[in-house]
């Protein structure tokens, strides 16, 4: 039973990579076709250098998704990583999302300064950076150059309350 759900995962993989390599072919063609019939204003340079990260990671995808085989007799040997895991496989996915979003536009629209979308990466990298690791951070450096004064008032309340219940 065990061996079923990485033969399950396998497969989910191999399907997963092959629609990732067609969507890509189709997109890109696309852009590039559209550029060289309709001589669109867009810049081809822009659309190279900003598609070569989701290029990168569709490469990365691949590689650390496929399965592997034996050689020898063709038995499944690894499943490859979960390419439908929360974390950085999914930061990844996004990547490519909004690269073929930018490239869809690019397309349609013919005009460079739809790669401007593409700064919704690092600012929504930036704010998980701060609601997950600096703000927390930060606030318990602060509450650590307060804690013996805050500590202080709090301790006092409670002396103040246990006198009451004593005197009552």
């Amino acid at each position: 039973m065990a061996n079923a759900s990485v033969k399950k995962q396998a497969q989910a993989n191999l399907v997963a990579i092959k629609n990732l390599h067609i969507a890509s072919a189709i997109i890109n063609a696309l852009y590039i076709i559209s550029y060289l019939l309709f001589r669109r204003p867009g810049s081809i340079k822009s659309y190279l250098i900003l598609s070569l990260p989701a290029w990168i990671i569709e490469y990365q995808l691949d590689r650390i998704g496929r399965p592997k085989y034996s050689p020898q007799n063709g038995s499944l040997v690894s499943a490859g990583e979960d390419l439908s895991q929360a974390g950085l496989t999914e930061w990844l996915w996004d990547i490519v999302y909004v690269t073929w979003g930018c490239d869809i536009l690019g397309f349609i629209i013919g005009r460079t300064w739809v790669w401007l979308i593409y700064l919704v990466i690092p600012t929504y990298g930036s704010y998980m950076a701060y609601t997950s690791f600096i703000g927390p951070m930060l606030k318990q450096r602060a509450a650590a150059a307060e804690g013996p004064s805050a500590t202080e008032a709090a301790s006092k309340k409670k002396e103040k309350k246990q006198k009451v219940k004593h005197a009552r």
